[in-house]
């Protein structure tokens, strides 16, 4: 089974949906630039802050992923989302579609958020194996995940933002961020995500593991997304703290970790609030 990744800048590249190595964007970061014109080949928005989204039919046996989305309604609530907290950049779209392989991404040259149906599938049965009885609030947490760290992929490209690290492991950053200030439901969402990194983790081979890949390896975002829901919320996240995933040593720092990846995009998001 492929990963959860996320792509950035190559469309053939794959994403899965959920841990990163931390380079955590920096409080004092500098001024946020001008938000970039849309490129020739961008579909341009109705308003500068609705990004449109379409469903396009899907292939035979894709229709359950296809309803799944459309009936939670789950690039709308993204969008909507992010429209109350910025004024969101022309030029992107999100859309739904049946692919060659199961994954998600943003393309800068096209605009476009992509999620896959089979990427959908693929998620849904990663949570199903692992016997869960609440499968579809979990899948419906991780496809949130990854429409948020498409989102700030189409935020760092069209608003030319400038940020600390790799860029993916800051696309996670945002994702953490979006999902925790939502309350108990953003925290159960990230946490399914977690656990998603951490059963993908399982399964890798450490002889396949490419380390100069972008995206950081399954166990270091497991790590990671934990460590940010600690340290936003210790008291009640406790558990996070397993000594396998979530070292002890590693999660007496997430608190200071989360307040600066906390500041670092607010900082980088006021110009650009609603």
């Amino acid at each position: 089974m492929s990963r959860m990744t996320s792509f950035f800048r190559s469309p053939s590249v794959s994403r899965r949906p959920v841990p990163r190595a931390v380079a955590l964007v920096g409080a004092a970061a500098a001024a946020v630039g001008v938000a970039a014109a849309c490129t020739p080949d961008a579909v341009p928005a109705a308003e500068p802050n609705v990004w449109g989204i379409s469903y396009e039919t899907p292939k035979r046996g894709s229709g359950a992923e296809a309803d799944f989305l459309r009936e939670r309604r789950v690039l709308e609530g993204v969008r909507s989302s992010l429209a109350k907290q910025v004024r969101l950049p022309g030029g992107v779209r999100m859309t739904a579609k049946s692919c060659k392989d199961a994954e998600a991404e943003y393309d800068p040259e096209t605009g476009r958020i992509v999620v896959c149906y089979e990427f959908v599938a693929e998620t849904r049965e990663l949570f199903h194996d692992e016997g869960r009885s609440d499968v579809d609030e979990r899948v419906e947490g991780a496809l949130r995940e990854t429409l948020y760290h498409e989102g700030a992929h189409a935020l760092m490209d069209k608003w030319e933002l400038p940020f600390v690290g790799r860029e993916e492991d800051v696309a996670d950053q945002f994702a953490a961020y979006q999902l925790v200030r939502q309350g108990a439901r953003g925290r159960r969402d990230l946490a399914a995500v977690a656990d998603a990194y951490r059963l993908y983790a399982a399964d890798d081979d450490p002889e396949d593991l490419d380390y100069s890949d972008e995206h950081s390896p399954d166990a270091a975002r497991a790590a990671n997304y934990r460590c940010w829901l600690y340290g936003a919320h210790p008291d009640t996240h406790e558990r996070l703290v397993d000594d396998t995933i979530l070292t002890r040593d590693r999660s007496e720092g997430c608190e200071e970790e989360w307040e600066a990846l906390r500041r670092g995009w607010e900082h980088l998001l006021k110009p650009y609030r609603s």
